[in-house]
């Protein structure tokens, strides 16, 4: 009489998921939308950081020759003050600029790392597979391979949204910096307009 095979699973258990796997994927999927929402917050403040220099640089630096007269009292005072503000203004633009494009090289796709291709980093997927090659990876991923492909993509994201934080940091700081010295140019501008000298000799 044939004994039966012990220990073998039925069909249905092949590639089953469990609640504790399920739990890791999905708490590292919710990570992934939290850092989406914090670079979409960040790429917002780019936007405002950008208008508000350029409006600065615009109406401060491109009317120099305007606001900075000709033999006044304070004109290398504010022709001072003017190369400034624009240097703090470009300084801020710039930052923003590196902070819109970060550094977006991925560890599954660098030359010297040993993971696979990964299905999610969008530079992996259009550079090692076709459209064919791609559905079929999807299809054959195991569940261990898809966990930790997920989290090097959460680390990835993780990476990346903590250096657009540190350059719109400095673009943050630049500006406020930039918004000090414009103040004081109002401020000689309107001792200029009053006829009020400091150190007059």
């Amino acid at each position: 009489m044939v004994e039966p095979v012990k220990n073998v699973k039925p069909d249905a258990e092949v590639g089953k998921i469990n609640d504790e796997q399920k739990l890791r994927i999905s708490s590292m999927w919710d990570s992934l939308k939290r850092f989406d929402t914090y670079i979409g917050s960040v790429n917002f403040k780019s936007g405002l950081l950008t208008t508000l220099n350029a409006a600065i640089f615009g109406g401060v630096v491109l009317k120099a020759e305007t606001l900075v007269k000709s033999g006044s009292h304070y004109q290398l005072v504010l022709a001072t003050l003017v190369a400034l503000i624009a240097l703090l203004s470009l300084a801020s633009i710039y930052q923003v600029i590196k902070s819109i494009w970060p550094n977006l090289s991925s560890a599954s796709t660098g030359l010297k790392s040993s993971e696979p291709s990964s299905i999610f980093f969008f530079a992996s997927i259009s550079r090692n597979f076709t459209a064919s090659e791609y559905a079929n990876a999807v299809k054959s991923i195991s569940l261990d391979q898809l966990e930790r492909d997920i989290s090097i993509q959460v680390h990835e994201v993780a990476v990346i949204t903590d250096l657009k934080f540190k350059i719109m940091s400095r673009a943050a700081r630049f500006t406020s910096w930039n918004l000090v010295v414009l103040l004081v140019f109002g401020a000689f501008q309107l001792l200029e307009i009053s006829g009020y000298y400091l150190c007059r000799g």
